[in-house]
């Protein structure tokens, strides 16, 4: 469903507008801790997304598994497992903003070799997913 798992997804080193909960937080609504670093990130702009993955091979990504483009690194597997009510291999990470659009083909290192994901919508849910 893509429920963030803190220690796994999220963490003191991720911020709100990263990890895509910047609806929970309402400058609007006064001061809170992490408000200045917070208006920082939205100025400078989000470095990087967490984003849902789908393996097109039959591969489990998991947590620390780095994420490529075309042999270069560009981020990191926070979770992945087979998602039995989407019935496809699934996993989150983090990476670079400019390739968080959906159907950006990436691929994930695991045991050395590169095996073929795509970003997908989230959250996971049956009606989202193509057959194949």
């Amino acid at each position: 469903m893509k429920y963030v798992l803190y220690g796994n997804d999220i963490d003191e080193t991720t911020n709100a507008l990263e990890a895509g909960l910047g609806w929970v937080v309402k400058p609007a609504k006064g001061d809170f801790i992490g408000r200045e670093a917070l208006e920082k990130v939205r100025a400078a702009g989000v470095q990087r997304k967490l984003i849902g993955l789908e393996m097109t091979e039959r591969a489990v990504a998991r947590h620390g598994y780095p994420v490529q483009k075309d042999g270069r690194a560009v981020g990191i597997v926070t979770s992945g497992s087979y998602g039995p009510s989407v019935d496809k291999y699934i996993a989150m990470a983090y990476v670079e903003t400019a390739l968080a659009g959906i159907g950006t083909e990436l691929a994930v290192e695991i045991r050395g070799q590169a095996k073929a994901a795509r970003v997908v919508k989230t959250p996971f849910h049956p009606s989202r997913v193509k057959k194949a």
